[in-house]
């Protein structure tokens, strides 16, 4: 147990290289900051080991202002726990359909608790015919496009919510590697499409890494955009374009 007078953990998503640099430099007698970073989700843990309290929530305040465009929790909370928590506190549901990610959207929140409260399905719709049968994607959204598109991660989603029974969907096609598919995809190219009854948000990704930074950066992109749609901070109906 770390022997303080207080603590404070922050969590923000991809935050720029100016903002991190801005985190390091700060500097408070007594007050110990450490930022850890794993597939682009950071943790900010401040420590007060002798400061006073005003001097230790000055810098608290600090970095909040520093991670202010990507700061998704003041506690701790993880990607998933927002997650979940957010929509039980606005009543809605989600269901999820993954290719590439094979699962991990899924496995994700359905480990945070209160899950069961608003995890309404999840498939694992890995090869196209799949995502034909299960889906209904389209045969020629798939011939035109390719697999890995934002067409198909778009039919995916429709796929999910056309039943009218959940409030969000989410989607993800990709290319992990360490080899090209069929539609000679550009390894490290993925779509994540979160979608509900008034339009869908496209992430398109180009992540640079092994098959496993690949999937699990993808899942975190997909987790933070999906709480931005929850909270009403992103609009759906646009695409984001991001080179990791």
């Amino acid at each position: 147990m770390i022997n303080c007078i207080n603590l404070c953990t922050l969590k923000a998503f991809d935050p720029s290289e100016n903002a991190l640099k801005a985190a390091k430099e700060i500097k408070k007698e007594g007050v110990s900051i450490e930022i850890a970073e794993e597939y682009g989700d950071v943790t900010v843990s401040v420590v007060n080991y002798s400061a006073d309290e005003i001097a230790f929530n000055e810098v608290v305040v600090e970095l909040k202002n520093i991670f202010a465009g990507s700061l998704y929790s003041e506690d701790g909370e993880t990607l998933e726990e927002v997650v979940v928590r957010e929509l039980k506190d606005c009543g809605k549901t989600v269901s999820i359909a993954e290719s590439f990610t094979g699962g991990l959207v899924s496995a994700r929140i359905v480990g945070a608790s209160g899950a069961s409260e608003v995890f309404y399905e999840g498939l694992v719709t890995y090869g196209s015919s799949a995502k034909i049968r299960r889906l209904h994607v389209k045969v020629q959204t798939i011939e035109s496009n390719g697999v890995v598109s934002s067409q198909v991660a778009l039919e995916m989603t429709q796929g999910l919510l056309a039943n009218r029974i959940t409030d969000f969907a989410i989607s993800t096609t990709g290319c992990a590697g360490p080899e090209s598919d069929a539609y000679d995809t550009p390894v490290g190219l993925c779509y994540v499409a979160i979608a509900d009854a008034e339009g869908a948000l496209v992430l398109e990704l180009m992540i640079d890494g092994d098959r496993n930074f690949v999937r699990n950066t993808a899942v975190n992109y997909a987790l933070f955009y999906f709480i931005g749609v929850i909270r009403g901070e992103i609009a759906v109906g646009k695409t984001i374009k991001r080179k990791i």
